[in-house]
């Protein structure tokens, strides 16, 4: 009984001290999360602040240097006494530039000068106006000579929260002002709040109004006139601290206040709510206090039954996220000197004549092109094993894809002296829905895997195909490969699909590889809702094979293997358009120059009238001036997409074309497109880059059958020639561009070439406005230039880089901010390299034309210069790519003189990307 008692008494002593220590770790630890939670919540309305101080005063900026150059510009025409007709059209000219060129929304220039009001909108005042006691005026009046920035305000109107900017002129009487928009800065800080950055963002001017507020009513209010509010509060502290941090207590809630200044007296402020936050602390601590003395002795035994298997388990787990991570860095880190090698070592092959440094490199090529299929192999695998692995389905061609397969295995088979035997079932549908780059991926292992184990004999690769019995629309194909090689022992197949291990190590050991491939495939065919079946017979060969459902967009047949390669070697050869309609007036609006060069010249035969908007709001106000046939709308684009677009011309009532037939363009090409486009009010829509045989269609389709006519071809026009140029041969051959595809998608070798040349003269351009979006933040923007740029990829033909952007654009979408972190760098490294070879062509194509044109040309004198640059000049004011490029051919003429001729080349390049600005100020500067 004693013993009992003292043992009674030691488990009380020791379990009062676990609980009194159990209790002290639970406060320690509640101090450490109070004081990381508050510095969580300090940082996050640092960085919140001072994000949107930086945003705010990049906006600043720009506005006040424009109310500068218009007002230096007003002072000069008021001292040279110009007239006010002289001034009205400047402010016109002024605010249409202004309009065009800058992203905010502005509403146009006003003013009063000379004793009268202007507008640059032509907007005419009620009766009674007077400007000289509008805030507008008054206020630039207090402050002669600085830029004055007025209240705030919500337009009862639009509803946009809007704010003016006024200067006086040098008369002392006169005032130009300007309003823009703060739309982007609302949005801005009410995102912050969505977002779980803050709880209240705002910003305030020094006077206490509030610019932007995540609450919309509190806009336009000032905090220095309030009184008993939350903002008067924070602004009372505003004003008397000097910190950029500090805490207020109202109304029995405690707030953490994080500002940044700019402008000398602007404040960007995030405000937490910091009481939610500590009292659930405080509850959950109490709670677990209570919780833990009830459940000290359970959690004794629990500790001593499962401590070791979850350190075990905790291990494993830490070891596969380590594994995952390494393979995935180690892979990205590897591939970018691969890469650069491989590069390099292209460069010597292409330069170098001597046959032992030729022969040298052509094995740093094999040997390199194998190791960057192993760190390939290994990157899928971390990709997998990390749940990032993706499929993406889009349209593709099955004659095409089996093509590209057999072009892509058949030099491993011809280097080892095997027989690739191809048997397809000529009458599986053509046009099929499914990943089309990660069936070849599943395929292109299997072959691969044939030809390394396969020393003599042959490999069969066969597909056939079965209606599916569930679906309609869908398909079931049947691939296998077959070889002749080592075989399989039958107590090796379970080694198969291991990661990193390879059966028959001893006999195997000089044949390459990471034995990743066989457990991606099965991983991938899983994805796809597919697996792997393997038969073998060890010493006679093994077949690999497998079924895969597939969406039919169309059930026409393939066709016959041999005819679908010529098919795929001439297609851009075989169509010509079937169809003239010189009377339909056509509207185009695309962000992209390039996908706007390729409709003009898929449709340049037809002879239909095509007007071109690079902006929605630009398009929009060409359909107010003229009835069109047919509006063709890019869906994504910067600042007004193609679906807001579209809305906004269906809801004008006075719009002549709110019934005209409207073409959704699109580069996604998913399931239930068309069904969303028509949702959204389209009538159809076409998958970039455009095939011109659907566009036929599209066209025959909605354009008025009178404005339809007869196709006739000119007398003058030649038939594509058979064979490539040797410079486009040349391309096809490095494997830089699929030519092929680019001419079928451009319509002919003469509407390619220029293509090639915009893509090659904006890399520069682009690589460096992704990038500066890419380390901005700017995802939104950032994945709508990677969405155009993968389109006026795959338009000329660089299909893998094309895919690649079309990842990096699903990731923006869907806010994958890890996967462009780990592929952004590499992705603009690959973007720039077609730099090189590019630019490479486009010289030697250039001076071919040179060459060819200049034989016995009569140079062109300096008056007839002189007439051709004011023609430019005025054609680019006018915005008219169709006069510049009249101008540019009828001087094909003359021989430009050699002091001219970097002057004509800029301004040819200028124009071929309808950069209008650009075109004006080179004209301006020959004559400074």
């Amino acid at each position: 009984m004693k013993h009992l008692s003292k043992a009674i008494l030691r488990t009380a002593i020791i379990g009062t001290l676990v609980i009194i220590l159990f209790v002290g770790v639970i406060l320690v630890y509640y101090n450490m999360v109070y004081d990381e939670k508050k510095d969580g919540i300090i940082k996050d309305g640092r960085i919140l602040a001072n994000q949107s101080a930086d945003e705010f005063d990049r906006y600043l900026s720009t506005n006040i240097d424009l109310i500068k150059i218009t007002a230096y510009t007003l002072d000069g025409m008021i001292t040279e006494k110009k007239s006010n007709d002289e001034i009205q059209d400047y402010l016109v000219g002024q605010s249409t530039a202004i309009r065009n060129a800058v992203v905010e929304n502005y509403t146009g220039l006003y003013g009063y000068i000379n004793g009268r009001f202007f507008s640059g909108t032509y907007w005419i005042p009620p009766e009674g106006y007077d400007s000289r006691i509008r805030p507008w005026y008054t206020k630039p009046m207090e402050n002669p000579g600085k830029i004055t920035i007025l209240e705030p305000y919500v337009d009862v109107q639009s509803g946009n929260t809007m704010m003016a900017l006024g200067k006086t002129l040098c008369d002392g009487v006169s005032v130009i002002s300007v309003d823009v928009s703060l739309d982007q800065m609302q949005y801005l800080t009410e995102e912050a709040v969505v977002n779980g950055g803050s709880d209240i963002e705002m910003i305030i001017a020094g006077d206490g109004s509030v610019v932007t507020h995540s609450d919309i009513d509190e806009v336009g209010k000032n905090y220095f006139t309030e009184s008993g509010t939350l903002g008067s509060e924070i602004f009372k502290m505003l004003s008397e601290s000097r910190d950029s941090y500090f805490e207020v207590d109202f109304e029995g809630e405690n707030y953490i206040v994080y500002n940044a200044s700019f402008q000398d007296d602007w404040y960007c402020i995030s405000v937490h709510r910091a009481s939610e936050v500590f009292n659930s602390l405080t509850r959950i601590l109490i709670a677990t206090i209570v919780i833990a003395i009830a459940i000290v002795v359970t959690i004794g035994i629990i500790i001593a039954v499962s401590g070791r298997r979850s350190v075990i388990a905790e291990r494993a787990l830490a070891s596969s996220e380590a594994k995952s991570a390494f393979l995935s860095n180690m892979s990205h880190e590897i591939r970018t000197p691969i890469n650069a090698v491989l590069g390099m070592n292209e460069m010597i092959l292409r330069e170098s004549r001597e046959a032992n440094i030729r022969e040298y490199s052509e094995n740093v090529k094999m040997a390199g092109q194998n190791l960057l299929g192993i760190v390939n192999d290994i990157l899928d695998f971390s990709k997998i094993e990390a749940g990032k692995m993706e499929i993406i389905p889009a349209e593709y061609r099955l004659s095409a894809m089996l093509v590209d397969l057999v072009n892509m295995i058949k030099p491993r088979f011809d280097a080892k002296g095997l027989v690739l035997d191809t048997v397809f079932d000529k009458n599986a549908p053509e046009i099929l829905f499914g990943d089309e780059n990660r069936i070849k991926q599943v395929i292109a292992n299997l072959l691969t895997n044939a030809v390394k184990y396969t020393e003599e004999g042959s490999v069969k690769f066969s597909m056939s195909f079965e209606k599916s019995m569930d679906e309609n629309d869908g398909v079931i194909l049947n691939f296998s490969v077959a070889d002749t090689g080592i075989g399989i022992k039958e107590e090796d197949l379970g080694k198969l699909f291991s990661e990193f291990e390879r059966i028959e190590e001893k006999r195997n050991r000089n044949i390459e590889g990471t034995g990743l491939g066989l457990n991606i495939t099965k991983h991938l065919l899983e994805m796809m809702g597919s697996s792997l079946e393997v038969k073998s017979d060890y010493g006679k060969g093994s077949v690999f094979s497998f079924t895969l459902k597939q969406k039919v967009t169309s059930w026409e047949p393939m066709g016959d293997y041999d005819e679908a390669i010529e098919k795929e070697k001439g297609r851009f050869t075989s169509y010509k358009i079937g169809f003239m309609a010189p009377k339909a007036e056509i509207l185009a609006v695309d962000d992209n120059p390039m996908n706007l060069t390729v409709l003009l010249s898929l449709l340049k035969q037809t002879k239909v009238n095509i007007d071109t908007a690079e902006r929605g709001e630009e398009g929009l106000n060409k359909t107010l001036e003229k009835k069109y046939d047919l509006i063709f709308l890019d869906h994504m684009m910067p600042e007004k997409d193609g679906i807001e677009t579209l809305h906004e011309l269906r809801s004008n009532k006075n719009n002549p074309n709110i019934d005209t037939p409207a073409i959704c363009l699109t580069a996604n090409a998913i399931a239930g497109a068309k069904n969303k486009y028509i949702a959204e009010g389209f009538d159809d829509y076409l998958t970039k880059p455009v095939d011109y045989s659907k566009l036929e269609e599209m066209m025959l389709k909605y354009l008025p059958k009178d404005k339809i006519e007869e196709y006739v071809p000119d007398e003058n026009e030649t038939e594509m020639p058979d064979g490539l140029p040797e410079n486009l041969e040349s391309l096809d051959r490095q494997g830089i561009l699929d030519i092929y595809s680019g001419i079928n998608n451009s319509g002919t070798i003469e509407a390619y070439i220029p293509l090639i040349k915009i893509f090659c003269k904006s890399i520069d351009e682009k690589s460096e406005e992704i990038e500066k979006l890419y380390k901005d933040g700017d995802i939104k923007n950032f994945t709508i230039k990677v969405h155009a740029l993968k389109s006026s990829a795959r338009i000329i033909g660089a299909t893998e880089f094309g895919e690649e952007a079309q990842k990096l654009e699903n990731a923006g979408t869907d806010g994958d901010i890890a996967y462009i972190n780990s592929n952004c760098d590499e992705f603009l490294e690959k973007y720039k390299r077609f730099k090189a070879p590019l630019s490479q062509f486009i010289e030697k194509e250039e001076e071919s034309v040179r060459t060819e044109q200049n034989g016995d040309k009569p140079e062109a004198d300096e008056a007839l210069l002189k007439d051709a640059y004011a023609e430019l000049y005025a054609a680019a004011d006018d915005m008219d790519c169709d006069i510049l490029k009249n101008i540019f051919k009828d001087m094909e003429a003359y021989r430009i003189p050699d002091k001219d001729k970097e002057l004509w080349q800029k301004l040819i390049n200028a124009s071929e990307k309808y950069d209008y600005e650009t075109v004006m100020n080179l004209l301006n500067s020959r004559h400074g």
